[in-house]
Protein backbone atom coordinates (compact mmCIF):
# COMPACT_ATOMS: atom_id res chain seq x y z
CA UNK A 1 0.00 0.00 0.00
CA UNK A 2 1.55 3.35 -1.51
CA UNK A 3 1.35 5.73 1.27
CA UNK A 4 3.79 9.23 2.59
CA UNK A 5 6.45 6.91 4.79
CA UNK A 6 7.05 3.69 5.73
CA UNK A 7 8.52 4.36 9.34
CA UNK A 8 6.04 3.29 12.47
CA UNK A 9 6.38 6.67 14.62
CA UNK A 10 5.43 4.55 17.88
CA UNK A 11 8.13 2.13 17.66
CA UNK A 12 10.54 4.97 16.93
CA UNK A 13 9.52 7.16 19.81
CA UNK A 14 10.10 4.34 22.03
CA UNK A 15 13.19 3.38 20.68
CA UNK A 16 14.58 7.14 20.76
CA UNK A 17 12.92 7.25 25.10
CA UNK A 18 14.71 3.67 25.60
CA UNK A 19 17.97 5.09 24.81
CA UNK A 20 17.86 8.59 26.75
CA UNK A 21 16.98 6.62 29.63
CA UNK A 22 20.03 4.32 29.27
CA UNK A 23 22.09 7.25 28.90
CA UNK A 24 20.52 8.50 32.13
CA UNK A 25 21.22 5.28 33.48
CA UNK A 26 24.89 4.78 32.40
CA UNK A 27 25.59 8.59 33.79
CA UNK A 28 24.46 7.97 36.93
CA UNK A 29 26.90 4.74 37.40
CA UNK A 30 29.53 6.76 36.31
CA UNK A 31 29.11 9.68 38.77
CA UNK A 32 28.35 6.71 41.60
CA UNK A 33 31.81 5.34 40.63
CA UNK A 34 33.31 8.63 40.56
CA UNK A 35 32.13 9.82 44.14
CA UNK A 36 33.12 5.99 45.43
CA UNK A 37 36.28 6.52 43.95
CA UNK A 38 36.75 9.88 45.24
CA UNK A 39 35.43 8.88 49.05
CA UNK A 40 37.75 5.74 48.92
CA UNK A 41 40.79 8.29 50.00
CA UNK A 42 38.64 9.26 52.88
CA UNK A 43 37.52 5.87 53.74
CA UNK A 44 39.08 2.98 54.88
CA UNK A 45 40.86 0.57 52.35
CA UNK A 46 38.06 -2.45 53.15
CA UNK A 47 34.76 0.30 52.50
CA UNK A 48 36.36 1.58 49.59
CA UNK A 49 36.98 -1.43 48.15
CA UNK A 50 33.50 -2.70 48.97
CA UNK A 51 31.86 0.48 47.49
CA UNK A 52 34.04 0.50 43.98
CA UNK A 53 32.95 -3.63 43.45
CA UNK A 54 28.83 -2.35 44.23
CA UNK A 55 29.42 0.38 41.76
CA UNK A 56 30.62 -1.83 38.91
CA UNK A 57 28.20 -4.21 39.47
CA UNK A 58 25.43 -1.45 39.38
CA UNK A 59 27.07 -0.53 35.85
CA UNK A 60 27.13 -3.70 34.97
CA UNK A 61 23.69 -4.29 35.10
CA UNK A 62 22.66 -1.34 34.00
CA UNK A 63 24.38 -2.13 30.54
CA UNK A 64 22.96 -5.82 31.02
CA UNK A 65 18.87 -3.93 30.62
CA UNK A 66 19.86 -1.55 28.28
CA UNK A 67 21.07 -4.51 25.86
CA UNK A 68 18.14 -6.85 26.81
CA UNK A 69 16.06 -3.76 25.93
CA UNK A 70 17.35 -3.22 22.76
CA UNK A 71 17.15 -6.47 21.62
CA UNK A 72 13.30 -6.92 23.03
CA UNK A 73 12.82 -3.49 20.79
CA UNK A 74 14.20 -5.06 17.38
CA UNK A 75 12.17 -8.23 17.57
CA UNK A 76 8.86 -6.03 17.91
CA UNK A 77 10.17 -3.49 15.31
CA UNK A 78 10.83 -6.86 12.84
CA UNK A 79 7.57 -8.33 14.06
CA UNK A 80 5.64 -4.79 13.73
CA UNK A 81 7.37 -4.70 9.82
CA UNK A 82 6.03 -8.33 9.65
CA UNK A 83 2.62 -7.18 10.72
CA UNK A 84 2.75 -4.64 8.93
CA UNK A 85 3.77 -5.69 5.28
CA UNK A 86 0.77 -8.87 5.97
CA UNK A 87 -1.31 -6.01 6.35
CA UNK A 88 -0.29 -3.95 3.11
CA UNK A 89 -0.07 -7.75 0.84
CA UNK A 90 -3.77 -8.05 2.30
CA UNK A 91 -5.18 -4.18 1.17
CA UNK A 92 -3.22 -4.92 -1.90
CA UNK A 93 -4.96 -8.67 -2.69
CA UNK A 94 -8.17 -7.03 -2.07
CA UNK A 95 -10.62 -6.91 -5.03
CA UNK A 96 -11.87 -3.11 -3.94
CA UNK A 97 -9.78 -0.60 -4.00
CA UNK A 98 -8.88 1.57 -0.17
CA UNK A 99 -7.53 4.70 -0.03
CA UNK A 100 -6.78 6.95 3.52
CA UNK A 101 -7.39 10.09 3.28
CA UNK A 102 -6.11 12.89 6.23
CA UNK A 103 -7.59 15.56 8.19
CA UNK A 104 -6.50 17.90 5.66
CA UNK A 105 -7.88 15.92 3.08
CA UNK A 106 -5.49 14.74 1.82
CA UNK A 107 -4.22 11.17 -0.13
CA UNK A 108 -2.02 9.18 2.32
CA UNK A 109 -2.17 5.70 1.02
CA UNK A 110 -4.01 3.78 -1.42
CA UNK A 111 -3.98 0.37 -2.96
CA UNK A 112 -3.29 -0.60 -6.66
CA UNK A 113 -6.96 -1.35 -7.43
CA UNK A 114 -7.82 2.19 -7.13
CA UNK A 115 -5.53 2.89 -10.10
CA UNK A 116 -7.34 -0.20 -11.41
CA UNK A 117 -10.86 1.55 -11.42
CA UNK A 118 -9.84 4.59 -12.59
CA UNK A 119 -6.41 3.64 -15.11
CA UNK A 120 -7.31 7.44 -16.64
CA UNK A 121 -6.11 9.28 -13.40
CA UNK A 122 -2.89 7.66 -12.95
CA UNK A 123 -0.72 10.46 -13.25
CA UNK A 124 -3.60 12.43 -10.93
CA UNK A 125 -3.56 9.50 -7.97
CA UNK A 126 -0.43 10.34 -5.62
CA UNK A 127 0.06 10.69 -2.18
CA UNK A 128 -0.29 14.69 -1.49
CA UNK A 129 -3.32 15.06 -3.38
CA UNK A 130 -6.49 16.63 -2.73
CA UNK A 131 -10.01 14.91 -2.91
CA UNK A 132 -11.84 17.68 -4.54
CA UNK A 133 -8.74 18.12 -6.91
CA UNK A 134 -9.58 14.91 -8.25
CA UNK A 135 -13.15 14.87 -8.36
CA UNK A 136 -12.59 17.83 -10.15
CA UNK A 137 -10.23 16.40 -12.87
CA UNK A 138 -12.29 13.52 -13.45
CA UNK A 139 -15.15 15.52 -14.37
CA UNK A 140 -13.04 17.93 -17.01
CA UNK A 141 -12.56 14.93 -18.57
CA UNK A 142 -16.36 13.43 -18.53
CA UNK A 143 -15.77 10.67 -17.08
CA UNK A 144 -18.82 11.43 -14.37
CA UNK A 145 -21.92 11.27 -16.89
CA UNK A 146 -24.22 12.92 -14.36
CA UNK A 147 -22.34 15.97 -13.84
CA UNK A 148 -22.10 16.40 -17.58
CA UNK A 149 -24.27 20.46 -17.94
CA UNK A 150 -24.00 21.10 -14.40
CA UNK A 151 -19.98 20.51 -13.46
CA UNK A 152 -19.76 22.97 -10.71
CA UNK A 153 -23.16 21.92 -8.91
CA UNK A 154 -22.43 18.14 -8.91
CA UNK A 155 -19.03 18.88 -7.84
CA UNK A 156 -20.68 20.68 -4.54
CA UNK A 157 -23.39 17.87 -4.29
CA UNK A 158 -20.63 15.36 -3.90
CA UNK A 159 -18.38 17.65 -1.40
CA UNK A 160 -21.36 18.16 0.55
CA UNK A 161 -22.21 13.93 0.60
CA UNK A 162 -19.11 13.85 1.23
CA UNK A 163 -18.73 15.86 4.81
CA UNK A 164 -22.46 14.04 5.55
CA UNK A 165 -20.39 10.90 5.35
CA UNK A 166 -17.38 12.28 7.67
CA UNK A 167 -20.06 13.10 10.51
CA UNK A 168 -22.16 9.64 10.15
CA UNK A 169 -22.71 6.48 8.59
CA UNK A 170 -24.73 6.36 5.54
CA UNK A 171 -25.17 5.00 2.42
CA UNK A 172 -22.93 4.24 0.11
CA UNK A 173 -22.83 6.34 -3.05
CA UNK A 174 -23.35 4.38 -6.41
CA UNK A 175 -20.89 6.40 -8.91
CA UNK A 176 -21.84 5.91 -12.67
CA UNK A 177 -18.10 5.93 -15.11
CA UNK A 178 -18.13 6.40 -18.30
CA UNK A 179 -14.36 6.18 -18.91
CA UNK A 180 -12.57 4.07 -19.77
CA UNK A 181 -15.54 1.62 -19.95
CA UNK A 182 -19.21 2.08 -18.66
CA UNK A 183 -18.84 0.86 -15.57
CA UNK A 184 -20.84 1.05 -12.41
CA UNK A 185 -18.79 2.06 -8.83
CA UNK A 186 -20.41 1.72 -5.55
CA UNK A 187 -18.19 3.77 -2.79
CA UNK A 188 -18.60 3.32 0.98
CA UNK A 189 -16.62 6.39 3.12
CA UNK A 190 -16.46 6.32 6.74
CA UNK A 191 -14.88 8.82 9.57
CA UNK A 192 -11.52 8.01 10.99
CA UNK A 193 -10.80 9.23 14.77
CA UNK A 194 -8.04 11.18 13.33
CA UNK A 195 -10.35 13.11 11.38
CA UNK A 196 -9.45 11.45 8.48
CA UNK A 197 -11.38 9.75 5.98
CA UNK A 198 -11.07 6.08 4.72
CA UNK A 199 -13.44 4.78 1.47
CA UNK A 200 -13.64 1.70 -0.37
CA UNK A 201 -14.74 1.15 -4.30
CA UNK A 202 -15.68 -1.73 -5.85
CA UNK A 203 -16.37 -2.12 -8.96
CA UNK A 204 -19.90 -3.43 -9.32
CA UNK A 205 -20.60 -3.06 -12.65
CA UNK A 206 -22.13 -6.60 -13.80
CA UNK A 207 -24.32 -6.42 -10.05
CA UNK A 208 -25.95 -2.80 -12.02
CA UNK A 209 -26.11 -4.65 -15.22
CA UNK A 210 -28.05 -7.60 -13.91
CA UNK A 211 -30.26 -5.55 -11.90
CA UNK A 212 -30.97 -3.04 -15.22
CA UNK A 213 -31.78 -6.31 -17.09
CA UNK A 214 -34.44 -7.74 -14.56
CA UNK A 215 -35.87 -4.08 -13.78
CA UNK A 216 -36.16 -4.52 -18.08
CA UNK A 217 -37.48 -7.54 -17.48
CA UNK A 218 -39.97 -6.82 -15.25
CA UNK A 219 -41.54 -3.63 -16.60
CA UNK A 220 -41.64 -6.04 -19.72
CA UNK A 221 -43.48 -8.72 -17.78
CA UNK A 222 -45.94 -5.67 -15.91
CA UNK A 223 -46.30 -4.55 -19.61
CA UNK A 224 -47.90 -7.61 -20.80
CA UNK A 225 -49.76 -8.49 -17.24
CA UNK A 226 -51.32 -4.93 -17.74
CA UNK A 227 -51.89 -5.14 -21.60
CA UNK A 228 -52.88 -8.96 -21.81
CA UNK A 229 -57.02 -9.64 -21.71
CA UNK A 230 -56.61 -12.32 -19.46
CA UNK A 231 -57.44 -11.47 -15.95
CA UNK A 232 -53.94 -12.04 -14.36
CA UNK A 233 -53.91 -12.54 -10.08
CA UNK A 234 -51.35 -13.02 -7.54
CA UNK A 235 -52.04 -14.67 -4.36
CA UNK A 236 -50.14 -15.50 -1.25
CA UNK A 237 -50.09 -19.19 0.14
CA UNK A 238 -53.05 -18.69 1.67
CA UNK A 239 -54.81 -17.81 -1.13
CA UNK A 240 -55.25 -13.37 -0.28
CA UNK A 241 -55.04 -11.62 -3.21
CA UNK A 242 -51.94 -9.11 -3.47
CA UNK A 243 -52.12 -7.78 -6.94
CA UNK A 244 -54.53 -8.25 -9.76
CA UNK A 245 -54.29 -6.58 -13.69
CA UNK A 246 -56.80 -4.51 -14.99
CA UNK A 247 -57.94 -7.20 -17.04
CA UNK A 248 -59.42 -8.48 -13.94
CA UNK A 249 -60.51 -5.79 -12.19
CA UNK A 250 -62.71 -5.31 -15.17
CA UNK A 251 -63.75 -8.77 -15.17
CA UNK A 252 -65.59 -9.20 -12.36
CA UNK A 253 -65.74 -5.15 -11.45
CA UNK A 254 -64.20 -4.38 -8.15
CA UNK A 255 -61.08 -2.33 -7.78
CA UNK A 256 -57.41 -3.55 -7.28
CA UNK A 257 -58.04 -1.63 -3.97
CA UNK A 258 -61.08 -3.39 -2.34
CA UNK A 259 -60.24 -6.77 -3.66
CA UNK A 260 -55.88 -6.97 -2.09
CA UNK A 261 -56.19 -8.67 0.83
CA UNK A 262 -59.72 -10.35 0.24
CA UNK A 263 -59.78 -14.32 0.03
CA UNK A 264 -60.18 -15.86 -3.75
CA UNK A 265 -63.38 -17.13 -2.27
CA UNK A 266 -64.89 -13.63 -2.38
CA UNK A 267 -64.44 -14.25 -6.53
CA UNK A 268 -65.25 -17.72 -6.70
CA UNK A 269 -65.33 -19.85 -3.54
CA UNK A 270 -68.88 -18.68 -2.92
CA UNK A 271 -70.34 -19.44 -5.98
CA UNK A 272 -68.68 -22.89 -5.89
CA UNK A 273 -70.06 -23.97 -2.26
CA UNK A 274 -66.68 -24.27 -0.45
CA UNK A 275 -63.57 -22.45 0.45
CA UNK A 276 -60.89 -22.89 -2.13
CA UNK A 277 -57.42 -23.68 -1.26
CA UNK A 278 -55.13 -22.41 -4.18
CA UNK A 279 -53.39 -25.92 -4.11
CA UNK A 280 -56.13 -27.59 -4.84
CA UNK A 281 -56.73 -25.80 -8.34
CA UNK A 282 -53.09 -26.50 -9.59
CA UNK A 283 -52.59 -28.65 -12.14
CA UNK A 284 -54.84 -28.34 -15.03
CA UNK A 285 -56.83 -25.61 -16.07
CA UNK A 286 -60.33 -25.35 -13.84
CA UNK A 287 -63.93 -24.01 -15.34
CA UNK A 288 -65.64 -22.27 -12.89
CA UNK A 289 -68.33 -20.17 -11.83
CA UNK A 290 -68.36 -16.26 -10.59
CA UNK A 291 -70.63 -13.12 -10.57
CA UNK A 292 -69.51 -9.73 -11.45
CA UNK A 293 -70.03 -7.47 -8.79
CA UNK A 294 -73.47 -6.26 -11.16
CA UNK A 295 -74.87 -9.27 -10.30
CA UNK A 296 -74.22 -11.06 -13.82
CA UNK A 297 -72.86 -14.87 -14.12
CA UNK A 298 -69.68 -15.31 -15.25
CA UNK A 299 -67.63 -18.65 -17.16
CA UNK A 300 -64.30 -18.47 -16.29
CA UNK A 301 -61.39 -20.87 -17.08
CA UNK A 302 -58.70 -20.61 -14.18
CA UNK A 303 -55.34 -22.02 -14.35
CA UNK A 304 -52.55 -21.62 -11.09
CA UNK A 305 -49.33 -21.61 -10.98
CA UNK A 306 -47.14 -22.16 -7.97
CA UNK A 307 -44.56 -19.88 -7.21
CA UNK A 308 -41.79 -20.82 -4.49
CA UNK A 309 -38.56 -20.12 -3.85
CA UNK A 310 -36.55 -19.82 -0.51
CA UNK A 311 -38.15 -16.16 0.34
CA UNK A 312 -41.36 -16.31 -1.83
CA UNK A 313 -44.39 -18.40 -1.49
CA UNK A 314 -46.90 -16.99 -4.36
CA UNK A 315 -49.54 -18.29 -6.82
CA UNK A 316 -50.15 -17.03 -10.14
CA UNK A 317 -53.52 -17.23 -11.49
CA UNK A 318 -54.65 -16.82 -15.36
CA UNK A 319 -58.24 -16.13 -15.36
CA UNK A 320 -60.01 -16.53 -18.96
CA UNK A 321 -63.52 -15.56 -19.75
CA UNK A 322 -65.47 -17.98 -21.50
CA UNK A 323 -68.79 -16.36 -20.34
CA UNK A 324 -69.70 -15.01 -24.34
CA UNK A 325 -68.13 -18.33 -25.80
CA UNK A 326 -70.20 -20.56 -23.29
CA UNK A 327 -73.43 -18.00 -24.56
CA UNK A 328 -72.66 -19.08 -28.27
CA UNK A 329 -72.39 -22.47 -27.28
CA UNK A 330 -76.28 -22.44 -25.59
CA UNK A 331 -77.11 -20.95 -28.46
CA UNK A 332 -75.95 -23.09 -31.14
CA UNK A 333 -77.02 -25.81 -28.87
CA UNK A 334 -80.64 -24.59 -29.27
CA UNK A 335 -80.34 -23.97 -32.79
CA UNK A 336 -78.82 -27.13 -33.42
CA UNK A 337 -82.00 -28.89 -31.49
CA UNK A 338 -84.31 -26.57 -33.08
CA UNK A 339 -82.69 -27.60 -36.39
CA UNK A 340 -83.32 -31.31 -35.46
CA UNK A 341 -87.03 -31.35 -34.64
CA UNK A 342 -87.01 -29.06 -37.74
CA UNK A 343 -86.14 -31.84 -39.66
CA UNK A 344 -87.70 -34.65 -37.89
CA UNK A 345 -91.06 -32.06 -37.77
CA UNK A 346 -93.90 -31.23 -40.24
CA UNK A 347 -93.09 -27.61 -41.01
CA UNK A 348 -96.88 -27.07 -41.91
CA UNK A 349 -98.98 -28.84 -38.76
CA UNK A 350 -95.97 -28.77 -36.19
CA UNK A 351 -96.43 -33.08 -35.91
CA UNK A 352 -93.47 -35.81 -37.02
CA UNK A 353 -92.72 -35.73 -40.59
CA UNK A 354 -92.29 -38.77 -42.90
CA UNK A 355 -88.37 -38.77 -41.73
CA UNK A 356 -89.57 -39.10 -38.21
CA UNK A 357 -92.20 -41.85 -38.68
CA UNK A 358 -89.62 -44.35 -40.79
CA UNK A 359 -86.86 -43.49 -38.12
CA UNK A 360 -89.93 -43.81 -34.74
CA UNK A 361 -91.36 -47.50 -37.43
CA UNK A 362 -87.47 -48.92 -37.18
CA UNK A 363 -86.73 -47.94 -33.48
CA UNK A 364 -90.17 -49.31 -32.34
CA UNK A 365 -90.04 -52.59 -34.39
CA UNK A 366 -86.98 -53.78 -33.21
CA UNK A 367 -87.72 -52.66 -29.43
CA UNK A 368 -91.18 -54.62 -30.38
CA UNK A 369 -89.02 -58.03 -31.79
CA UNK A 370 -86.59 -57.74 -28.73
CA UNK A 371 -89.59 -57.23 -25.59
CA UNK A 372 -92.45 -59.09 -28.18
CA UNK A 373 -94.20 -56.23 -26.81
CA UNK A 374 -97.37 -55.56 -29.65
CA UNK A 375 -96.85 -52.62 -31.81
CA UNK A 376 -100.00 -50.84 -33.15
CA UNK A 377 -100.37 -48.63 -36.51
CA UNK A 378 -102.62 -46.43 -37.70
CA UNK A 379 -103.14 -44.83 -41.17
CA UNK A 380 -105.47 -41.92 -41.21
CA UNK A 381 -106.76 -39.97 -44.65
CA UNK A 382 -108.84 -36.98 -44.84
CA UNK A 383 -111.97 -37.67 -46.83
CA UNK A 384 -112.42 -35.78 -49.90
CA UNK A 385 -109.81 -32.97 -49.18
CA UNK A 386 -108.81 -32.28 -53.08
CA UNK A 387 -112.37 -30.78 -53.26
CA UNK A 388 -112.29 -28.95 -49.62
CA UNK A 389 -108.67 -27.33 -51.20
CA UNK A 390 -110.69 -26.79 -54.92
CA UNK A 391 -113.59 -25.52 -52.76
CA UNK A 392 -111.89 -23.50 -49.96
CA UNK A 393 -108.51 -22.49 -51.46
CA UNK A 394 -104.95 -23.50 -50.09
CA UNK A 395 -104.82 -22.27 -47.48
CA UNK A 396 -108.31 -22.85 -46.00
CA UNK A 397 -106.66 -26.50 -46.81
CA UNK A 398 -103.34 -25.42 -44.50
CA UNK A 399 -105.83 -24.89 -41.78
CA UNK A 400 -107.76 -27.67 -42.34
CA UNK A 401 -104.42 -29.83 -41.80
CA UNK A 402 -103.16 -28.36 -38.82
CA UNK A 403 -106.55 -28.41 -37.24
CA UNK A 404 -106.74 -32.31 -37.85
CA UNK A 405 -103.37 -32.68 -36.77
CA UNK A 406 -104.25 -30.69 -33.64
CA UNK A 407 -107.13 -33.51 -33.22
CA UNK A 408 -105.07 -36.84 -33.79
CA UNK A 409 -102.42 -35.34 -31.29
CA UNK A 410 -104.68 -34.64 -28.65
CA UNK A 411 -106.42 -38.64 -29.32
CA UNK A 412 -103.09 -40.39 -28.86
CA UNK A 413 -102.58 -38.80 -25.51
CA UNK A 414 -99.54 -41.27 -24.10
CA UNK A 415 -96.49 -39.52 -24.48
CA UNK A 416 -94.94 -42.43 -26.58
CA UNK A 417 -97.87 -42.33 -29.00
CA UNK A 418 -96.34 -40.58 -32.03
CA UNK A 419 -98.44 -38.47 -34.33
CA UNK A 420 -96.99 -38.10 -37.39
CA UNK A 421 -97.86 -36.49 -41.12
CA UNK A 422 -97.58 -39.22 -43.83
CA UNK A 423 -97.77 -36.96 -47.16
CA UNK A 424 -100.70 -34.75 -48.39
CA UNK A 425 -103.79 -35.45 -46.44
CA UNK A 426 -102.68 -38.68 -45.18
CA UNK A 427 -101.34 -38.92 -41.14
CA UNK A 428 -100.31 -42.14 -39.13
CA UNK A 429 -100.22 -43.04 -35.42
CA UNK A 430 -97.55 -45.58 -33.73
CA UNK A 431 -98.87 -46.66 -31.16
CA UNK A 432 -96.21 -48.90 -28.47
CA UNK A 433 -97.28 -51.53 -25.97
CA UNK A 434 -100.21 -51.33 -27.91
CA UNK A 435 -102.58 -54.06 -29.08
CA UNK A 436 -105.25 -54.36 -31.64
CA UNK A 437 -108.09 -53.71 -29.12
CA UNK A 438 -106.40 -51.01 -27.69
CA UNK A 439 -105.73 -49.59 -30.99
CA UNK A 440 -109.17 -49.67 -32.39
CA UNK A 441 -110.17 -47.22 -29.09
CA UNK A 442 -107.55 -44.82 -30.65
CA UNK A 443 -108.48 -44.69 -33.71
CA UNK A 444 -112.35 -44.36 -33.07
CA UNK A 445 -111.51 -41.65 -30.83
CA UNK A 446 -109.91 -40.08 -33.47
CA UNK A 447 -113.47 -40.52 -35.36
CA UNK A 448 -115.48 -39.01 -32.97
CA UNK A 449 -113.35 -36.16 -32.48
CA UNK A 450 -113.07 -34.76 -35.85
CA UNK A 451 -116.69 -35.49 -36.56
CA UNK A 452 -117.61 -33.39 -33.33
CA UNK A 453 -114.87 -30.95 -34.78
CA UNK A 454 -117.89 -30.28 -37.58
CA UNK A 455 -115.43 -28.46 -39.81
CA UNK A 456 -117.27 -27.43 -42.68
CA UNK A 457 -117.40 -29.11 -46.04
CA UNK A 458 -119.46 -28.45 -48.49
CA UNK A 459 -118.04 -29.41 -51.54
CA UNK A 460 -118.29 -33.48 -50.37
CA UNK A 461 -120.17 -35.65 -51.76
CA UNK A 462 -122.46 -36.89 -49.20
CA UNK A 463 -121.46 -35.30 -45.77
CA UNK A 464 -121.23 -31.45 -45.60
CA UNK A 465 -118.25 -32.07 -42.55
CA UNK A 466 -114.84 -33.52 -42.75
CA UNK A 467 -114.63 -37.21 -42.08
CA UNK A 468 -112.07 -39.21 -41.39
CA UNK A 469 -111.33 -42.44 -43.52
CA UNK A 470 -108.73 -45.11 -40.84
CA UNK A 471 -107.32 -48.29 -41.73
CA UNK A 472 -105.57 -50.00 -38.00
CA UNK A 473 -102.97 -52.92 -37.71
CA UNK A 474 -101.06 -54.86 -34.94
CA UNK A 475 -98.80 -57.18 -34.27
CA UNK A 476 -95.69 -58.42 -32.48
CA UNK A 477 -92.48 -57.70 -34.25
CA UNK A 478 -89.99 -60.43 -35.43
CA UNK A 479 -86.88 -60.12 -36.31
CA UNK A 480 -87.50 -61.99 -39.88
CA UNK A 481 -88.71 -58.60 -41.31
CA UNK A 482 -89.16 -54.90 -40.86
CA UNK A 483 -91.48 -52.57 -39.77
CA UNK A 484 -92.77 -52.10 -43.68
CA UNK A 485 -94.73 -55.31 -43.33
CA UNK A 486 -96.83 -53.49 -40.61
CA UNK A 487 -97.18 -50.36 -42.69
CA UNK A 488 -98.35 -52.37 -45.82
CA UNK A 489 -101.44 -53.98 -43.37
CA UNK A 490 -102.52 -50.73 -42.36
CA UNK A 491 -102.70 -49.07 -45.76
CA UNK A 492 -104.15 -52.05 -47.04
CA UNK A 493 -107.09 -51.52 -44.07
CA UNK A 494 -106.91 -47.99 -44.98
CA UNK A 495 -108.13 -48.76 -48.19
CA UNK A 496 -110.47 -50.87 -47.40
CA UNK A 497 -112.29 -48.31 -45.07
CA UNK A 498 -112.19 -45.96 -47.71
CA UNK A 499 -113.46 -48.79 -50.31
CA UNK A 500 -116.45 -49.40 -47.82
CA UNK A 501 -118.06 -45.59 -47.83
CA UNK A 502 -115.25 -43.54 -46.15
CA UNK A 503 -116.00 -41.97 -42.22
CA UNK A 504 -115.32 -45.52 -40.95
CA UNK A 505 -112.37 -47.44 -39.58
CA UNK A 506 -111.44 -50.66 -40.93
CA UNK A 507 -108.67 -53.01 -38.56
CA UNK A 508 -106.19 -55.92 -39.68
CA UNK A 509 -103.87 -57.66 -37.17
CA UNK A 510 -101.01 -60.02 -38.27
CA UNK A 511 -100.12 -63.35 -37.30
CA UNK A 512 -97.10 -63.34 -34.90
Amino acid sequence: MKEASSTLPGFSGTSAALGVALGASLASMLALLVLVIRGSWLASGAVAGWAAGLACAALLMTLLTAVLGLQALRRAQRNAAQVRASLDEAIAALPASVEIFDASDRLVAFNPQLLQIYPHMQAEIKVGVRFEDLVRKSISRGCVPGAVGREEEWLAERMAARQLRSLASAEPILQHLQLPSDRWIRVYERPLQSGGTIGVRMDVSDLVREQQRLAASKAHLMAFVRATPNGVLTLDADGHVLELNPAAEALFGFSAAELQGSHIDLLFGLWAGERLNPVALLGRPQELSARHRDGQDLTLQLSVAEVKTETTHRFVCIITDLSERKRHETELKEVNALLARQSVTDGLTGVGNRRSFDQLLQQEWQRSARHAHPLACIMVDIDHFKLFNDRYGHVAGDDCLRRVAELLRACAGRSSDAVCRYGGEEFVILLAECDLAEAQVVAQRCLDSVRLAAIPHEAAPMRRHISLSIGVAACVADTETTGLRLLERADAALYAAKQGGRARMVSSELAA
